[in-house]
């Protein structure tokens, strides 16, 4: 695999498609190769600021949406600025492209969410705004799996102190993996699909459900034997916290 990223990397933008992009953030995350990620998106800045191809700009706020998170998570909020601020300008130009989109609306959402964690003293604004732009979403389309994702990292990564509930991000991650599985083509090399899976995985073994977050885990190291964030991780920990040897 370290071979074909490697090659993927220093293929020029303008030789690549957007359905070639999208395989190289799929295999970067498989990889939890987050310095090829941004690479990546970088190729895919200048693709978009060439062509102003719509599809490319949804690959890349949905790749610009994964990286903050990444960011944010380790505590590199300088950058993770710098990326929000490109995605929230993105999103507006899809609302303004796509204005009945639900995706759009649950991209701004969680932006939102991660507004609030690098400006936590904004968080009663932006919390309503998030919980907004939530709502639209999914009056937009309630069947559409980015809604109930969102609302399940909502959920799942809110305090509890304000209101966040990890059951029901269980419920809504669920909830998202089934209409993902029910979509024919959803499912197919979908880091969004598999970061959902390994959600509802975290957020089950949160709440106490043990066999069914390893069954989870399980599921998607069978689809794909070589994810690193969980097969060197995030399964050795659960086996480790609840598996006696």
């Amino acid at each position: 695999m370290k071979k074909l990223l490697s090659i993927l990397l220093f293929v020029p933008a303008t030789w690549v498609s957007g359905a070639d992009f999208s395989t190289e953030i799929y295999l970067a995350y498989l990889a939890n190769r987050m310095d090829i990620w941004k690479a990546i998106m970088v190729e895919m800045e200048e693709a978009y600021g060439a062509t102003g191809d719509h599809e490319l700009l949804w690959l890349l706020t949905d790749a610009q949406y994964g990286y903050i998170g990444y960011r944010v998570s380790m505590k590199h909020k300088k950058e993770a600025r710098v990326w929000l601020e490109k995605a929230e300008q993105n999103v507006e130009r899809l609302i303004g492209l796509y204005p009945s989109d639900s995706r759009a609306f649950s991209l701004k959402g969680a932006l939102y969410g991660y507004r609030i964690i690098l400006e936590p003293w904004k968080a009663p604004v932006l919390g309503v705004r998030s919980i907004k732009a939530s709502d639209r979403a999914r009056e937009l389309d309630p069947d559409e799996p980015r809604v109930w994702m969102e609302r399940g990292n909502m959920e799942f990564y809110k305090p509890g102190i304000l209101g966040g509930s990890a059951a029901e991000a269980v419920t809504s991650y669920a909830r998202a993996v089934e209409i993902y599985e029910s979509k024919p083509g959803k499912t197919r090399q979908n880091w969004l699909y598999m970061n959902c899976l390994v959600n509802l995985g975290l957020a089950l073994e949160a709440t106490g459900q043990i066999e069914e977050a390893g069954a989870v885990y399980r599921k998607t190291l069978k689809m794909e034997p070589c994810f690193s964030k969980v097969k060197d991780e995030i399964y050795p920990g659960y086996l480790k916290r609840h598996c006696k040897q």
